[in-house]
């Protein structure tokens, strides 16, 4: 919480004669007086009886410049979170909690040392909180409109959504399957998604953790939980949000949309860790979510990791000037304390960001902030069972017993027994068992930086339309040089090497079915856009329409061809020279480049995946 400039001393006032002890959290009670909110501040021992509500909402920019009174002396807070108690404070009075915890209160943000006791507790304060508070903002006419609507509309998404998974070819939604008001209802929806709550790093463990969570917007509530279903069944598992809405839910609230997904994923299973085998993905979903500083790119996840792993981080904890300066470090820890987990190495599978990192940081540890250069796709998934791959996928792979052969096939690679990882402190150089199988001879890029943004334009933008040119131009730019590979030239080869089609989909176990129906799009391809109306509307087969969105998962991929006479995929970043290694307990391969050839501003180590052709099975 910012502090007033003009008076340092009216926050921490507030605190005098109130230091926490171990284990000790402070709760807040509102009360008003002439109109104006007070709060009365307690500490208390944590544990499972104290029926408590916990609050997640976004700090915002503005500094604090308001007092309220706090145990009768005055606390300096922004307008926004004064705002805030206002509506708290009418929420206590209807309801059987009369105690919160906020962050921005009941710590003492002047009190470096607490908070590092404090942070290390968020899963505590958040897992036996009776419920968390998604605090929304001010209403809207909109957003009443939303509210008021939802529980009716949610059952008249129910009644539809049945009929359409029992008949894919109903109608579209009739008017009494829609809201009532239909505009300013989506119109509420999406300034919800519009959110910045939706966009923070800190507020996705806040509610993942508690069992009960409520969304707050003025004086109206909700189950977010039934809003989260509200989107799968709406938005993910049918078209009725296209069907019913004027509105476009498209570049602004796509990352709110999946935000909700993930965290669905998350409650629904009642899993509140996040294993290590898993937080490579993790960390690549959470990226480009905002904190107010970079050393909280770490702290903000951690109440979510395995229990045992998160108490060996909490004595790290560093919020002091220094600490924060020198965020790199606390990073470093991190991904050191992941690589010795079981799973771990997940981390290596992570894309490399549009944005330099820091100099600081070896090559193996990853930018945990920025825009991602690809998808996360070359992670090992072509050793999942097909049922469990991307929905785009599974039609185009068949493997006999799959359910059994792709986790044996996992398990012998993650529990190997020459697997181990070291990283000397003084050097912070990773050591990996492993061996050499090529090095990389030539390589195909994207002339334009392609990135997720690719996602957020308009289908029929200009930029898309840039962007989708672009990685047709480095597919067909790489088609040639697998020609060349296989058959010693490209000039007036019209083949395609099954081995070139194989790592189109990232999996070995294609079909011929999937090879003939690349077959038939590739000429298309080139064409998109020649049809206003869009690939769906021209007749081809849903399967062909699956390829050019596979095209799109694999825009801003390196292609490159190997002194052995491979071909294979590899993150951005890997040039002519760098070997191509084997790590045990690593599902990828890896790019490695020599540290005798590091020139200034280079990696000494490329942290970056590929994925090669199946040639490489027999080693």
């Amino acid at each position: 919480m910012e502090t007033d400039p003009g008076n340092p001393e009216s926050t921490s006032s507030s605190y005098k004669h109130q230091e926490l002890r171990q284990n000790q959290i402070r709760l807040l009670t509102t009360k008003c007086i002439d109109g104006s909110v007070e709060i009365e501040i307690d500490q208390y021992t944590l544990t499972e009886d104290l029926g408590y509500d916990a609050i997640s909402y976004v700090w915002g920019s503005v500094p604090a410049s308001v007092t309220a009174k706090c145990n009768g002396r005055p606390l300096v807070v922004t307008s926004t979170a004064l705002e805030m108690l206002h509506y708290l404070h009418r929420y206590q009075t209807n309801t059987t909690a009369r105690k919160i915890w906020i962050d921005a209160i009941c710590i003492n943000q002047e009190d470096e040392e607490e908070k590092a006791t404090q942070i290390p507790l968020m899963r505590e304060i958040y897992s036996r909180a009776r419920a968390v508070v998604v605090w929304m903002g001010l209403p809207t006419p909109e957003t009443d409109a939303f509210f008021t609507e939802f529980q009716e509309t949610r059952v008249k998404l129910k009644t539809w959504k049945a009929k359409y998974e029992a008949d894919p070819e109903c109608p579209d939604p009739d008017m009494e399957e829609r809201p009532h008001n239909g505009d300013a209802f989506w119109g509420g929806l999406s300034q919800l998604l519009g959110n910045e709550w939706f966009r923070r790093l800190w507020t996705y463990q806040e509610i993942i953790l508690p069992t009960s969570a409520r969304i707050l917007c003025g004086d109206l509530l909700m189950n977010f939980d039934e809003l989260s279903n509200f989107f799968n069944d709406g938005c993910f598992d049918s078209l009725y949000f296209w069907y019913t809405s004027r509105i476009a839910f498209g570049t602004n609230d796509t990352p709110a949309l999946n935000t909700c997904y993930s965290i669905k994923f998350y409650r629904d299973r009642g899993a509140k860790e996040i294993h290590a085998h898993n937080l490579g993905r993790e960390l690549y979903d959470l990226r480009e979510r905002r904190v107010k500083e970079p050393i909280d790119r770490v702290w903000a996840i951690v109440g979510l990791l395995q229990r045992d792993l998160q108490d060996r981080l909490s004595s790290w904890v560093d919020y002091s000037a220094q600490g924060r300066d020198e965020y790199w470090k606390t990073w470093i820890m991190f991904a050191k304390a992941l690589m010795n987990e079981p799973g771990g190495m997940s981390i290596l599978q992570m894309p490399p960001t549009r944005e330099p990192k820091s100099p600081h940081l070896p090559s193996w540890c990853p930018n945990l902030s920025g825009i991602s250069a690809c998808k996360m796709i070359i992670d090992g998934e072509w050793n999942d069972p097909i049922h469990e791959r991307q929905p785009t996928n599974p039609w185009a792979l068949f493997e006999e017993n799959s359910l059994e052969k792709a986790p044996e096939r996992k398990n012998a690679i993650l529990d190997c027994g020459q697997k181990h990882v070291s990283i000397v402190m003084h050097d912070n150089v990773l050591r990996v068992p492993g061996f050499v199988v090529d090095t990389i001879e030539e390589v195909v890029e994207h002339e334009n930086p392609l990135d997720v943004a690719y996602d957020r334009y308009d289908l029929n933008s200009e930029e898309h339309m840039a962007l989708y040119d672009a990685a047709v131009d480095c597919h067909l730019r790489s088609l040639e040089l697998a020609r060349y590979v296989f058959y010693g030239k490209s000039e007036r080869v019209t083949d395609i090497p099954e081995e070139f089609i194989v790592l189109f989909f990232l999996d070995s176990r294609i079909t011929e079915r999937a090879k003939d129906t690349y077959r038939e799009v590739l000429p298309q391809l080139t064409t998109w856009y020649s049809d206003p109306s869009g690939w769906y509307y021209t007749g081809c087969r849903w399967e062909q329409a699956q390829c050019q969105v596979q095209l799109r998962f694999i825009r801003g991929l390196t292609f490159f061809s190997t002194k052995g006479g491979r071909i294979g995929y590899a993150y951005p970043g890997c040039r002519p020279g760098d070997q191509i290694a084997v790590f045990y307990g690593g599902e990828p391969l890896y790019i490695l480049r020599d540290l005798d050839t590091k020139s200034d501003g280079d990696d000494a180590t490329r942290g970056q995946t590929c994925q090669q052709s199946s040639q490489l099975d027999r080693y």
